[in-house]
């Protein structure tokens, strides 16, 4: 067994972050590219139909928390479960499987009218629990390891999505079989990583362990279903088309929420007892990338959606909000890490429940529980209104945006407000030189994308000059940053006698 020590040594929270950051980032494009295979083979309708089979699948995958959760926590401390976690995430898989046909029987005749994709999706809920399981003890055995295996998992659905989409055109169908592609691949090389955590037997004992405390990661693990529920409660009350047009401008902005993938080392470090300066710094060099992929997204929102085709311009003013909102949902990932990476409470054999209910583990899904029901209910009764007074497309789209937007930052104060007690979480002043920077970015990238013009061009042209323009505005912030932030300078400088 590796002492904590020898583990944390394996992990630097900077270099880690950027490693992690840096696959995203090139996932992201990749990501991207599936999306615009999808959306130009698929309607808003059917697109808005597959956004629901995905969610269906994320719902089916909740028990598959009660190995992932402690198998983060047992790795990080070195206690080496793989040999365990494993087994026990596949057999827990049959219970996924039962939950996606309850939830499929329940959703299929109110969203969809052919049933073949839903029988075909049913394949991904054992392969997403696998994938689960062998990225849980990725991040707390070698996190750096997590951005090898999302890149080949990458490569591996845009192979599959051509194959299918292009060649075969098998619709829908084509896009569960390159999902399958990517979960099959990225659990394969995550699972070979991470081989030296199976050094131990199979353990019944700490599969008892597990199942007693099941209710604790079962209830952390809820927010996560509930988070994407909108998806379900939107088909089933408003239909698929605007799932479709709000999930395209998602899936764009959400990619300012890889920032929060800079702080992927922050848990892993804090439950091996780093220091409680570690939030902040995981703060500040997150903003740094955060804040200006939200402004660049904002102000090309109308490019970049054209890249989707005409018919998913509705998600346009859509997409400008959400990216801000992934500014703040970034901050609370982050404070979300800092309460669960300081809390002691089950390094015990067997913890007290009444230390468990006081305890951050608790706090953080309860409060994320809270913020998932808040915003249903929200989300439901603007729609509701949005529909009744005749709002545009564009404007029950925005409306949706903003309405997540503002649940967002109310919850994230909320929780930061707990989490002083634990770390400092306050970036330093550097952030405001991120805002100006950005700021600048914004005045030389917005009159350079009015010229952009998608007619009689074909989405590769079109978004090879989109990139060029978003060159534009890398160099333009990473320049100003480097113009007025010393600790930027420093480090750059730093780097580069690395390299």
């Amino acid at each position: 067994m590796e002492t904590r020590s020898e583990l944390s040594s394996r992990i630097g929270l900077r270099s880690t972050g950027l490693l992690v950051f840096a696959g995203r980032a090139i996932s992201a494009f990749t990501g991207l590219l599936f999306t615009v295979m999808a959306a130009h083979w698929l309607v808003p309708a059917t697109y808005g139909t597959w956004e629901v089979i995905v969610t269906l699948v994320t719902f089916s995958a909740w028990p598959v928390g009660i190995v992932s959760y402690w198998a983060t926590r047992d790795v990080a401390r070195g206690k080496m479960v793989g040999r365990t976690a494993l087994p026990f995430g596949a057999l827990l898989s049959s219970v996924g499987v039962v939950l996606y046909f309850g939830f499929t029987f329940v959703t299929y005749s109110r969203v969809g009218d052919v049933l073949l994709p839903f029988l075909l999706a049913a394949l991904l809920v054992p392969l997403s629990y696998w994938s689960a399981v062998a990225n849980a003890i990725v991040q707390g055995f070698r996190p750096g390891v997590y951005s090898y295996s999302l890149l080949i998992s990458e490569l591996a659905k845009l192979a599959v999505a051509f194959e299918t989409l292009y060649v075969d055109r098998l619709g829908i169908e084509g896009v569960i079989l390159a999902l399958m592609a990517s979960y099959l691949t990225q659990s394969l090389v995550s699972t070979y990583f991470v081989r030296l955590t199976t050094a131990e037997t199979l353990s019944l004992s700490q599969v008892k362990r597990w199942s007693r405390l099941s209710w604790l990661p079962l209830f952390s693990y809820l927010p996560t279903a509930l988070a994407v529920a909108d998806t379900f409660v939107v088909a089933v009350g408003f239909g698929t088309v605007l799932v479709g047009y709000y999930q395209v401008a998602f899936t764009v902005a959400s990619v300012v929420g890889y920032s929060l993938w800079l702080a992927f080392s922050l848990y892993p470090l804090l439950l091996r007892g780093g220091s409680g300066n570690l939030p902040s710094v995981s703060m500040e060099f997150s903003m740094l990338f955060a804040i200006p992929m939200a402004a660049g997204c904002a102000i090309l929102a109308g490019p970049i959606m054209s890249i989707f085709g005409s018919r998913y311009l509705p998600g346009t003013l859509g997409l400008a909000i959400l990216a801000c909102m992934f500014v703040f949902t970034t901050a609370s990932g982050i404070v979300d890490q800092a309460l669960l990476g300081t809390e002691k409470v089950d390094e015990e054999e067997r913890p007290k429940f009444l230390s468990l209910l006081r305890s951050n583990l608790l706090f953080v899904p309860a409060a994320n529980i809270l913020y998932a029901v808040v915003y249903l209910a929200s989300l439901y009764a603007v729609l509701a209104y949005a529909t009744a007074s005749g709002f545009s497309e564009s404007a029950t789209v925005a409306s949706w945006a903003c309405v997540q937007f503002a649940v967002t930052v109310l919850f994230m104060l909320v929780k930061a407000r707990r989490a002083r007690r634990y770390a400092r979480l306050m970036p330093g002043k550097s952030v405001l030189y991120y805002i100006l920077a950005s700021a600048i970015m914004a005045a030389v990238v917005y009159p350079i994308s009015l010229g952009l013009a998608s007619q009689g061009m074909s989405s590769l042209s079109y978004g090879i000059r989109l990139l060029g323009v978003g060159a534009v505005g890398v160099v333009v912030y990473f320049g100003a940053v480097y113009a007025l932030d010393t600790k930027f300078r420093d480090m750059t400088r730093s780097v580069l006698r690395r390299i």
